[in-house]
């Protein structure tokens, strides 16, 4: 018999008195179990409103705790933000300005400020006028291009441009890393050019040893119609109105025509002590210039350092019938204001071409006071022409020295303006 059976005979008082018994005993069970559990329920109420107020406590100083690690991280986030700020726009154009710094703007006009001195020559950074100047001075036939600046900051930059070659147009590549601190190891092998110092320096004597030139064995046995880079060297030194007219008269002799494109101006003599060559900086005459970027310093500080200039105030149909002369005298203030911009841009010097190797090819100063003293006087030129007009120039007497840099099989291989 199951204790709910037991519990009906309980209840119908049909159950024996030992049923009866045990039926009791287990409600007495009961009753203590129900009193034991009520006791246990008022526990956990009155727990249940201290664990409540405990966790209104709690909650309250997390939320002070987390404004305060907000506020400590808003603080720090601004400190290293303002350092970020001070270091990019402080202490990095600081340090910036105690070395070269390629691209700003201080030598030529900004464009933007002044529309009229826009329409008369082209502002650039200071590293395009720079590469301007030392290019013409020191590496003949080449011409800097579309010059770019890479800020990496602290006064280190990377420029990357290309050089036009004067007389097949190819074009080549070029980067250059400038440091602070190891300019002197930069790019010296690019500049500077001795071939018209040695031709100076064995420049023949006599009639005998003019007759009898290896180079002009070599010109007089190429094809007629090869075009070819060349060096020469004049008897005496011309001066730039006597160059202009020697270019001139080749320019209109179309049987024999000679283009110059690089005229060597004399900044130093032969030493016989220390046996040290001639030096010759370089100037690109006025009709070699034409197509080259008109970018320049302000023209009221380096007049003609842009032959633009001239045309700009004097209209094209001012240079008249001696236009020889006249593109002579040009170039001779040309040179000038070129020799004088280098000579005031000893840091971009130093940080484009470096002072490692001899200084003298590029002491600026230096070489203006030897032309202030002894005048503009031109030594020789780099020149393309046809082997014929080359030996005729020989023969007449009016070069002495000649060295052949490059030969192309006609003036077809060679740039559009020497094919007519």
């Amino acid at each position: 018999m199951t204790f709910r059976e037991l519990l009906e005979k309980y209840k119908n008082g049909t159950a024996t008195e030992a049923e009866r018994a045990m039926v009791e005993a287990e409600l007495e069970k009961s009753e203590a179990i129900a009193d034991y559990l009520a006791e246990g329920l008022e526990a956990l109420e009155e727990g249940g409103e201290t664990l409540s107020d405990s966790g209104a406590e709690v909650k309250k100083v997390k939320r002070t705790m987390n404004r305060r690690l907000r506020r400590t991280a808003l603080w720090a986030a601004a400190i290293v933000l303002a350092v970020v700020l001070a270091v990019q726009f402080v202490v990095n154009p600081l340090v910036s300005s105690f070395y070269y710094q390629p691209n700003v703007r201080t030598v030529g006009q900004d464009e933007e400020r002044n529309a009229e001195a826009a329409m008369r020559y082209a502002a650039g950074d200071d590293v395009e006028v720079d590469l301007t100047a030392l290019y013409e001075l020191l590496v003949p036939g080449q011409t800097p291009m579309d010059v770019q600046v890479d800020a990496e900051g602290f006064g280190r930059y990377t420029l990357t441009y290309q050089t036009e070659d004067g007389l097949t147009g190819d074009m080549l590549p070029v980067t250059q890393k400038l440091r602070p601190g190891t300019y002197d190891t930069q790019m010296q092998s690019r500049w500077g050019n001795y071939e018209l110092g040695w031709l100076d320096f064995v420049a023949p004597a006599s009639q005998e040893e003019r007759e009898s030139g290896d180079e002009i064995d070599h010109l007089s046995q190429l094809p007629e119609t090869s075009f070819v880079t060349a060096w020469v060297h004049f008897p005496e030194d011309l001066t730039c109105v006597q160059f202009g007219q020697l270019a001139e008269s080749y320019d209109l002799d179309r049987d024999n025509r000679i283009f110059f494109r690089w005229a060597g101006v004399r900044v130093s003599d032969f030493n016989e002590d220390t046996g040290r060559m001639s030096h010759f900086l370089g100037v690109i005459p006025e009709e070699a210039a034409k197509e080259q970027a008109r970018v320049s310093p302000a023209w009221e500080t380096y007049p003609l350092f842009d032959y633009h200039q001239y045309f700009a105030e004097n209209g094209f149909d001012s240079i008249g019938n001696n236009r020889g002369a006249n593109s002579g005298y040009q170039m001779e203030t040309h040179f000038q204001s070129v020799l004088a911009y280098a000579a005031d841009r000893s840091e971009a010097v130093e940080a484009l071409v470096g002072t490692i190797y001899e200084e003298a090819l590029w002491n600026f100063d230096a070489a203006q006071s030897y032309v202030e003293e002894h005048g503009v006087r031109i030594g020789g030129a780099l020149v393309y022409a046809e082997p014929k007009a080359l030996l005729r120039m020989w023969e007449r007497g009016e070069i002495d020295g000649l060295s052949l840099e490059e030969v192309l099989p006609s003036r077809y291989s060679a740039r559009a303006e020497f094919q007519r």
